[in-house]
């Protein structure tokens, strides 16, 4: 067998293994429940004054099945962050309360709501007012409220979420693990997601969305929240999100081409 033959092969096994190769499928594992409050809103005796309850998908907090938005914190570029979905509403703010298990407050930030439907993020502090104390300590489990402000003179027209956000210690092969992805979002995602960590996962899917609608769709259709998949991020560009599907489709070729064409040129090249 000549050279060029050799390189031919070689070339077109390299080809097929790429094209066989499955795209990135961001899966968040089952969570065990550990008794946090439904994902969904808990409306006041008057809530319906500024959300309809008609309308879907409604005030959704973005969390796993247990509603605990677990968070490592190893990577200070990842935000701490609670995600909701914001639907159509009658209510300029909202009000977040997070308390710890003595029921002491923790932290509280009043939100300025978007004038459209979308998912927004609200990012909370690592530190304390010291810059050195942690506001969440490692291992415990600290609730929190999010109240949509329906009546600021009546606060029992309020529409609630609740769940809880627990920050918990990174393992050392994880960290080694991902200094080896420091430049791969998604790989880094992955790896996230395996060790259960949620708010790394879905801040990391967050910020690839424009360029990769398709991992946002997957993470959050593994946690049931496909409804609010294909909505905006508030301050994000818009993008069209892929269907999820079973089947596994070919990665494209270099330059839009075909497997097919590829291997004309090569043959017509060998004659």
């Amino acid at each position: 067998m000549s050279i060029r033959s050799r390189s031919i092969q070689a070339l077109l096994a390299m080809l097929m293994v790429t094209a066989a190769s499955p795209s990135y499928a961001l899966q968040f594992p089952e969570t065990r429940d550990r008794g946090a409050p439904a994902r969904g809103p808990s409306l006041a005796t008057r809530g319906e004054i500024c959300l309809d309850p008609e309308n879907r998908p409604s005030l959704t907090s973005l969390l796993p099945h247990n509603a605990i938005a677990t968070a490592f914190g190893a990577d200070t570029d990842i935000p701490l962050a609670l995600w909701f979905y914001i639907p159509e509403t009658g209510a300029a703010e909202a009000e977040l309360t997070i308390v710890d298990e003595l029921g002491e407050d923790v932290y509280q930030q009043v939100v300025q709501l978007p004038d459209t439907p979308g998912t927004i993020q609200i990012e909370l502090p690592r530190h304390q007012a010291d810059g050195a104390t942690p506001t969440f300590s490692s291992g415990t489990l600290y609730y929190w409220d999010f109240a949509l402000i329906c009546d600021p003179s009546d606060r029992g027209d309020d529409v609630l979420l609740g769940g809880g956000i627990q920050r918990l210690d990174a393992s050392p092969e994880l960290l080694t693990q991902l200094d080896t992805v420091a430049n791969d979002p998604l790989a880094q995602a992955e790896l996230y997601a395996a060790a259960g960590a949620w708010q790394e996962t879905i801040a990391l899917a967050a910020s690839v969305r424009p360029q990769n609608p398709t991992a946002w769709a997957e993470l959050l259709t593994s946690v049931d929240l496909a409804s609010v998949a294909e909505k905006p991020i508030v301050g994000q560009p818009s993008s069209a999100v892929a269907p999820i599907s079973s089947d596994e489709t070919p990665a494209a070729m270099p330059n839009g081409g075909s497997l097919e064409r590829l291997l004309e040129g090569i043959n017509r090249s060998a004659e």
